[in-house]
């Protein structure tokens, strides 16, 4: 790394070091947004703002449930995630195991 610039050592060192981290860290983090319920059911109150979880939740009546739009709608709100997550998971496998092992 003799002559190298500090962007030449960041992205030719720093960089592939990082990212398994960053990309596990990045895909928890996308998965407790999306998972929201709590919060975005306290604080939104008007209909053009709620989460997805939310809107599935409004499914479910006073005395009666539409299991079948509910369940449609889970599988539905499910799809990016594993689609997420399967095109990521060798970054968050390593990102999660980088530093338990000696190599």
């Amino acid at each position: 790394m003799d002559g190298a610039g500090r962007f030449r050592i960041f992205s030719t060192v720093v960089l592939p070091l990082t990212v398994p981290g960053l990309v596990a860290t990045g895909i928890f983090s996308f998965i407790n947004g999306w998972n929201e319920y709590l919060f975005a059911s306290t604080f939104m109150k008007s209909y053009e703002n709620w989460t997805l979880p939310v809107g599935i939740a409004s499914f479910q009546g006073q005395y009666t449930t539409n299991w079948g739009t509910l369940m449609a709608g889970a599988v539905l709100i499910t799809i990016p995630v594993v689609i997420l997550f399967l095109l990521l998971q060798k970054h968050l496998v390593s990102g999660m195991t980088a530093g338990a092992v000696k190599q």
